[in-house]
């Protein structure tokens, strides 16, 4: 079981040129962030968006760490609502020697944890594009449901990608 191989801390702008290293090819680019970047990614992008999230005290970047501290992975939460009890989750990503291996579920199931038990949700969202099988696959082992799809939402390379629409619902009643 990896979740004691998981851990979570705020991001760092040190965390930038990390994450840069891990997305090679336009297309899985794409799937990771639906051009709110411009590929390749730089860690000036990042920087530029995490100081935009440090003004919006509704959305925060957090980081993953191995068993060893070693930075694995990363993940938003934007759109925290307290009065809906609901948070989204975007911008999930893995690094490449992390991939197939259950980390990603587990991290998955840690931000879960966080923003179930610490932040007080009791929804959490996301949306995943359809030709992602990896990651659609990854949330729903994490515990996410299929809610609904926007059709043709997105446009890449002269095709047209749905949008997957996912939740995640406190259990602990």
């Amino acid at each position: 079981m990896l979740t004691d191989m998981v851990r979570l801390r705020p991001y760092k702008k040190s965390d930038s040129k990390i994450i840069c290293g891990w997305l090679d090819d336009e297309t899985s680019f794409m799937k990771w962030c639906a051009g709110m970047y411009s590929f390749p990614l730089t860690a000036q992008q990042l920087d530029e968006r995490f100081e935009a999230f440090c003004k919006d005290e509704n959305a925060w970047f957090m980081t993953a760490l191995d068993k060893s501290g070693r930075v694995c992975g990363h993940f938003i939460f934007r759109k925290a609502d307290c009065e809906n009890n609901s948070i989204h989750m975007g911008f999930i990503i893995i690094s490449p020697d992390m991939r197939g291996k259950g980390f990603g579920k587990e991290m998955i199931r840690q931000a879960l944890r966080y923003a179930f038990d610490i932040f007080g949700a009791e929804i959490v969202t996301l949306g995943v594009f359809a030709n992602n099988e990896s990651a659609l696959g990854c949330y729903k082992a994490a515990g996410f449901t299929e809610t609904d799809t926007d059709k043709a939402c997105f446009d890449f390379g002269g095709e047209k990608w749905d949008q997957i629409n996912m939740k995640a619902i406190n259990n602990k009643l």
